[in-house]
């Protein structure tokens, strides 16, 4: 540890080094047994042609563009498509598993009727149109009894879109998915607040040019986007400082200049201090400021407190090294960004977090300049032409899809239209919450609760509940509360175990989806075609909700013939057609430095708040009576005994997605828990027993520790994502800790989202 803390250099050589030498140490891991076979001599063969199809990944939300090969009617090799500018051709380890998420042998196969208890998998095959018709048959019943709003849609995948639009279709407003409350939704409300603008998912960073990094918790390495990775190696190579800030030493720790081993939950209290120091010395860029930027003398007042000596007792980060840190970024400024965890749902002020890191990138200047943020180019492509929605908080504007309210207040109207049970949106409740993707840890607890109306059909499209949130209690009340829940999905999980029907989807080889239309340097249209025909008796996600509407009387919502006539529908109307799509995969407009970088080249940034500034004291919080949350809250402490509980990922699982991957399994069949040795000594733990770790609601299961001074003393950790009873899951049953049965389950305050890193365990010898 001693050694990866000293100079940054040595350990980017190694680092860019040893991406060169994967294959060499690959061949080298080899049994010499195993290389003999490979050597050895065999007659020449002929291997049968291939053809080639596109698409873009499914086994992350980065959506790697993709060339996949098949032979003889089914996919056998995953390549990436060098032409999308999200991966330039590379393809991770996830996805290259993703071959495994298509002829794994357990997926679901055909449509299953439950013939006994939720969540006692003891099902009866049935055919397509018996199953169809009686899906059709017990949401009209459901509407019917309570209306269309008793119906709750949660999606979380690639292709959910048609799910949305058959919901919305049927006459309900809720719908959800979990990258909202569960995940993101702090840093894109925080950004749209100051800025305007929803710095999250792709974010439009120019990584490359960019010559300090201050990353918050950010694992860029493990908690990899190939397009995102392959730009900070680049920025990295190219001599950008990284100074990374988390409670545990990670692969991208180990790649930066210096680790600062933060306390957890504290992350707020050292950037407030951050920005006490850049205002205080005026290490700001003041050109940039007095031209596009309100609230300064009011956050100079509030910050006044927060000095870098206040923040050492709270961090235990010393004074001194924030104020370093300061000059620093302030001497590479505008190339400099202040980088968000990619999941920013942890404390019970995140609205507070995301807005300062939000505060500091713009009083450095970043916004439109080389090495900061750019404005992302794109290309509009209409959607098809479809009826109104038959309630009032659905907005179809150009470029926004049809499910997205950002547009529509959520006031009950004077046509009695219902408000989201989630409170997503709706004044007095959540209303900075984005309704587009909802709250889905509201919406939960409104359909354990039955509030504040009738909740009793659900449809959910990939996706796990329990895995993705924290009170595995709410989650199982909700689905026994439902009358009926029909689940769409390629792979068996514990939440579709609670299903009365299940519609088995196609895997994202064997299937057409909607478009990818991305915004990045490069404005671009990608396409998901099949690569294969199914293997089994599945259907996609366009053709499933085509078929149900045409049982529910909705069919004008899927008009088309085909998902192939409706992208060929979509094209045409943006002046292109899909066999021109089909040449490379993709369809972009070239990078135009002006349009991407316009303060580098004589025009000017637009920030789309009402000011039409960047309000470092948010309008709409103020009018909402919120500017307090910028403020610092003050965050639970381990007692003695105790440890704050951190979750994470790695480079080779995604969520709690692909345990039973066969593939990725063998890279890490199990997660361990991270102890520092002194807590470990005064255990007695040693490396590799098993201990058991329980919250104080008893909650928790037993673990192998894995003992480490990667790790603060105060602080536990393990890999997101194991634990899985659901006995379909062959591979992945009975293996590790389920993070999710130790998170915390408390609200934020301003938004609603979930904050699950406010737990404080206790650790003991088995």
């Amino acid at each position: 540890m001693q050694e990866s803390n000293q100079s940054g250099k040595a350990s980017r050589r190694a680092f860019l080094k040893g991406i060169m030498g994967t294959a060499v140490a690959s061949t080298a891991a080899l049994s010499l047994d195993a290389q003999a076979r490979i050597h050895a001599p065999h007659e020449q063969e002929t291997l049968k042609d291939y053809e080639e199809h596109w698409g873009f990944c499914d086994m992350c939300y980065w959506r790697c563009g993709l060339k996949v090969r098949s032979r003889d009617g089914k996919a056998f090799k995953i390549d990436g498509n060098p032409e999308h500018p999200l991966n330039r051709g590379v393809v991770c380890g996830k996805g290259n598993s993703g071959i495994q998420v298509a002829f794994a042998p357990n997926r679901l196969k055909q449509p299953m009727e439950r013939t006994g208890a939720r969540g006692d998998n003891q099902w009866r095959p049935m055919p397509w149109d018996e199953a169809l018709d009686k899906v059709a048959h017990e949401l009209t019943k459901v509407k019917e009894k309570y209306g269309p709003q008793a119906l709750v849609m949660i999606g979380h995948g690639t292709w959910e879109k048609p799910y949305h639009r058959l919901a919305h279709a049927f006459g309900t407003p809720n719908t959800t998915s979990p990258v909202f409350g569960l995940c993101c939704g702090p840093r894109g409300v925080a950004n749209t607040l100051i800025a305007g603008k929803n710095l999250t998912g792709n974010e439009t960073i120019d990584l490359e040019n960019c010559k300090y990094f201050l990353m918050m918790g950010r694992n860029i390495t493990e908690s990899l986007h190939n397009g995102e990775t392959l730009g900070w190696i680049d920025g990295v190579a190219n001599g950008a400082k990284v100074t990374y800030v988390d409670p545990r030493y990670t692969i991208t720790a180990s790649k930066a200049d210096e680790w600062l081993s933060i306390r957890p939950l504290t992350d707020h209290a050292f950037l407030l201090a951050l920005i006490h120091v850049v205002i205080k010395g005026g290490l700001y860029d003041k050109q940039f400021v007095a031209e596009y930027v309100t609230g300064l003398d009011e956050l100079t007042a509030k910050v006044e407190q927060y000095t870098p000596e206040w923040q050492e007792a709270i961090t235990t980060i010393p004074a001194d090294t924030v104020r370093r840190i300061a000059l620093e970024m302030a001497q590479k400024a505008p190339a400099v960004f202040v980088y968000s965890p990619r999941r920013l749902t942890r404390t019970s002020n995140d609205l507070g977090t995301g807005m300062s890191i939000s505060i500091l990138n713009s009083l450095f200047g970043v916004w439109d300049r080389k090495g900061g943020i750019f404005t992302p180019q794109t290309i509009k492509v209409p959607e098809i032409d479809l009826p109104e929605f038959p309630h009032a908080h659905v907005s179809r504007e150009e470029g926004h899809g049809d499910f997205d309210f950002a547009h529509n207040p959520f006031a009950v109207d004077v046509e009695g239209k219902i408000q989201r049970a989630d409170g997503a949106g709706v004044p007095g409740r959540w209303p900075l919450a984005n309704p587009q993707y909802g709250l889905t840890n509201e919406m939960w607890k409104a359909m354990a609760e039955q509030d504040p109306y009738p909740l009793k059909a659900l449809l959910t499209a990939g996706g796990n509940g329990f895995t993705n949130s924290t009170d595995y209690d709410t989650v199982r009340k909700a689905l026994l509360n439902m009358d009926f829940y029909v689940a769409a999905d390629v792979s068996p999980n514990e939440m579709n175990s609670y299903a009365d029907i299940i519609l088995p989807e196609a895997s994202y080889l064997e299937r057409y989806d909607d478009l990818q239309i991305g915004g990045a340097r490069e404005g671009f249209i990608a396409l998901r075609e099949p690569a294969m025909q199914p293997l089994h008796d599945t259907k996609g996600s366009w053709d499933i909700c085509k078929a149900l509407s045409q049982r529910l009387g909705l069919e004008a919502y899927f008009p088309h013939d085909s998902v192939a006539d409706m992208l060929d529908d979509r094209l045409k109307k943006a002046g292109y057609s899909l066999a021109e799509l089909k040449e490379k995969g993709i369809i972009k407009k070239p990078v135009d430095d002006a349009i991407n970088f316009p303060r580098e080249h004589g025009g000017k940034s637009v920030f789309p708040t009402p000011s039409g500034k960047i309000e470092l004291i948010p309008s709409q919080l103020q009018a909402l009576g919120m500017a307090d949350a910028i403020e610092w809250a003050e965050q639970p402490r381990p007692k003695d005994g105790e440890f704050h509980f951190t979750f994470g990922r790695v480079g080779f699982h995604t969520h709690a997605r692909t345990q039973d991957n066969i593939w990725l399994n063998y890279f890490m069949p199990e997660n361990l828990l991270w102890i520092h040795p002194d807590a470990a000594a005064k255990l007695g733990i040693s490396d590799g027993e098993t201990v058991e770790v329980k919250d104080a609601k008893g909650r928790g299961g037993k673990i192998a520790a894995k003992v480490t001074p990667r790790i603060r003393p105060d602080t536990v950790f393990t890999v997101h994502g194991f634990g899985h009873w659901d006995t379909r899951m062959t591979t992945a049953v009975g293996k590790g800790l389920s993070d999710s049965l130790l998170a915390s389950d408390t609200r934020e305050k301003h938004i609603g989202s979930i904050s699950m890193g406010m737990n404080m365990v206790t650790v003991t010898k088995v």
